[in-house]
């Protein structure tokens, strides 16, 4: 579906702008050859990965029911759990288990509000 596409494009767009963000706030003493060396950063960064993660998830979803309003219960619920395996193939091979974490739970609330939503249909 091209909007799940368009969705995850926008979500990793949006963690680049967060990932140069976080290196523009690194001190200029901290960075060697380009790269921020500040112990504080790693944590930075997997927060960043981590809101990356949970963003494409959510905005995934979102984009489906969104084109499927009549069948959104359902596609809902199949998004969330190929999204979840996906997730899970990811980060069984490298090793991402806070951003498959990050996806999963905002994949499930993200789920969990779109099938208690009610919308009106025209």
């Amino acid at each position: 579906m091209p909007a799940a596409w368009a969705a995850w494009y926008a979500a990793v767009l949006i963690g680049f702008g967060l990932h140069i963000v976080g290196e523009a706030l690194c001190p200029p003493d901290q960075v060697i050859s380009g790269m921020c060396v500040a112990p504080w950063f790693g944590y930075v960064d997997r927060a960043i990965f981590c809101t990356g993660a949970g963003l494409a998830a959510a905005f995934i979803i979102f984009s489906c029911a969104i084109g499927a309003p009549s069948h959104r219960r359902v596609v809902t619920l199949v998004t969330f759990g190929v999204g979840s395996v996906v997730a899970l193939v990811l980060a069984l091979t490298t090793h991402a288990l806070p951003e498959f974490i990050a996806a999963v739970v905002s994949g499930l609330l993200t789920t969990w509000w779109l099938r208690g939503r009610t919308w009106r249909h025209p």
